[in-house]
C-alpha cells in the first residue's frame, strides 16, 4: 500500500465538514430552537474534530527477515541472476508506531499525490521495507532516511492543516447553526406576514431581545421537539453594560475603603442597586423569585432578564452553593446573571484563583470564557433539571480587607 497517495487532504477536511452540515441540516426545527448552543458546539466538536498524526520516531525499531524477491526486481547491474527466477535476499524492516486519524495516511497534499512508497499500515504503526542488495549497512541508512524524511515531511504538512480545520471548528459549526435557526425563524415570519389562513402542522414563533431604557447602544445534548417558544431575553450588549456598571462600581468602592469597611451584604447590594436603578428603572433588590430571594433584580414586564447575588467570599463549598442558588432563581431560556463576591482576605489573588480554577467543578458548569479583568471572570451554566437551558454568568470580585 501507497502511503500519501490517496484522496486529496482538502477534499477529505471539506468532506467532514460536509457531514457537519448534514447533521445541523437535518435536526428537527424544534429541537434545534430549543438546542443549548454552547453544549451543542461541544458535542459537533467532539465529534467532527479530527486527531492529526504523530509518528514516535525515537521509538522506531528494526527487524529482519528473508524473502524471495523476482528477478526484474533486482538491479540491473547483477548480471548473474535469471528472468522468471526469485531470489531470497534479506529484507530490513522499519516500524513507526503512531497516532492519529488512520485515515490521513490516505491522504496526498496534491491530486498528483507524492513519492510512491510501499508500506505495511496497522492499527498502530507503519512499516516499510529496505532490501539489502550490496551487504552495505550505509547505503540501507541512507535509503531509509530518504524514506523517514519523506514522511516526517507530509506529517508536518497533514499536521498544520489539520490543527487548522480543528481551530477553526468550532466557528464553522456555529455559523452553520445560527444560519440554519435563522433561515427557520424567517420562514415562520414570512408565513405569518402573509395575512391569509395558512394550515401548518407546528408553529414556531420568533425570539426577540428586550429594548432597555434609559440606554442607546457545544454526548449529544438533549432536548426538546416540543414547539419552541419564545423568551424574552436581554441582549447582549446589554448585559456586558450591566455588568460595566457594577465592575466599575466595585472599582470605586475599593478606592475609598473606609466608607464600606465592616459593612454588610445589604448595605454593599443597596450600593449596586443605586446606581443600576439610574439606568434601569426596573431595578430591584431582596426580590422573592421563584424558590428564593435575589439580591439584585432587573424585570421587564412581567420577565426577570438579569439576576445577581451579593456575597461576601466564605470559601469555595459556599461559592457553589451561591451559583446553586442564582441557579434555582430561573426558568428561561439564556438567563443571565452575576455574582458580586466580597472578598475580605488580606490575599486576594489566591482566591481569585480558586474560582478560575475550581468553578469548572460545579455540576452545572459548561464552559469559561475568560476574563474581563483580573478580577471578572465569565461563564456558562446550565439549569439544574434542563440542560438546553443556557446560564451566563459573571462572577464579579471586590477587595474590602479587614
Amino acid at each position: 500500500m501507497k502511503i500519501f497517495r490517496g484522496i486529496e487532504l482538502r477534499e477529505f477536511l471539506a468532506a467532514h465538514l460536509n457531514e457537519l452540515n448534514q447533521e445541523i441540516q437535518s435536526e428537527d426545527k424544534n429541537r434545534l430552537l430549543n438546542m443549548n448552543e454552547i453544549k451543542y458546539m461541544e458535542y459537533l466538536v467532539n465529534k467532527y474534530q479530527i486527531e492529526p498524526l504523530e509518528f514516535f520516531w525515537e521509538k522506531k525499531y528494526v527487524t529482519e527477515c528473508d524473502k524471495m524477491i523476482p528477478a526484474e526486481s533486482h538491479p540491473a547491474a547483477n548480471f548473474f541472476i535469471e528472468k522468471g527466477e526469485k531470489y531470497s535476499r534479506q529484507i530490513i524492516t522499519y516500524h513507526v508506531p503512531y497516532s492519529g486519524n488512520r485515515n490521513l495516511l490516505h491522504c496526498s497534499r496534491s491530486m498528483l499525490g507524492g513519492r510512491r512508497i510501499e508500506t505495511e499500515i496497522h492499527e498502530s504503526e507503519i512499516s516499510f521495507d529496505i532490501i539489502n542488495w550490496l551487504n552495505n549497512p550505509e547505503k540501507i541508512t541512507q535509503e531509509a532516511e530518504e524514506i523517514i524524511s519523506y514522511i516526517k515531511e507530509q506529517e508536518n504538512y497533514i499536521k498544520n492543516e489539520i490543527c487548522g480545520y480543528n481551530s477553526d471548528l468550532e466557528n464553522k459549526a456555529r455559523q452553520i447553526f445560527q444560519d440554519r435557526k435563522a433561515t427557520i425563524l424567517k420562514q415562520y415570519n414570512l408565513v405569518e406576514s402573509l395575512g391569509v389562513p395558512f394550515k401548518r402542522a407546528e408553529k414556531v414563533p420568533f425570539t426577540f431581545s428586550v429594548p432597555l431604557v434609559k440606554r442607546k447602544s457545544v454526548i449529544k445534548p438533549s432536548t426538546s421537539s416540543e414547539k419552541f417558544t419564545p423568551e424574552f431575553t436581554l441582549d447582549t450588549s446589554e448585559y456586558n453594560y450591566i455588568l460595566k456598571i457594577c465592575h466599575e462600581t466595585g472599582i470605586e468602592m475599593e478606592r475609598h475603603p473606609s466608607i464600606y469597611f465592616e459593612k454588610d451584604e445589604e448595605t454593599l447590594r443597596d450600593h449596586f442597586i443605586m446606581m443600576l436603578s439610574s439606568h434601569f428603572p426596573s431595578v430591584t433588590g431582596e426580590t422573592f423569585n421563584k424558590t428564593g430571594k435575589t439580591d439584585v433584580l432587573i424585570r421587564y414586564e412581567n420577565s426577570n432578564i438579569f439576576v445577581a447575588e451579593c456575597k461576601f467570599w466564605k470559601g469555595i463549598k459556599a461559592f457553589y452553593e451561591t451559583i446553586d442558588q442564582i441557579l434555582s432563581y430561573l426558568t428561561w431560556r439564556d438567563s443571565k446573571t452575576a455574582i458580586l463576591c466580597f472578598v475580605k482576605n488580606k490575599e486576594l489573588d489566591p482566591i481569585l484563583k480558586q474560582i478560575e480554577s475550581e468553578t469548572s467543578k460545579h455540576s452545572c458548569y459548561v464552559k469559561y470564557n475568560g476574563k474581563q479583568s483580573d478580577s471578572w471572570f465569565d461563564f456558562n451554566f446550565h439549569l439544574k433539571d434542563d440542560s438546553s437551558r443556557g446560564i451566563k454568568l459573571a462572577v464579579l470580585c471586590f477587595h474590602f480587607p479587614l
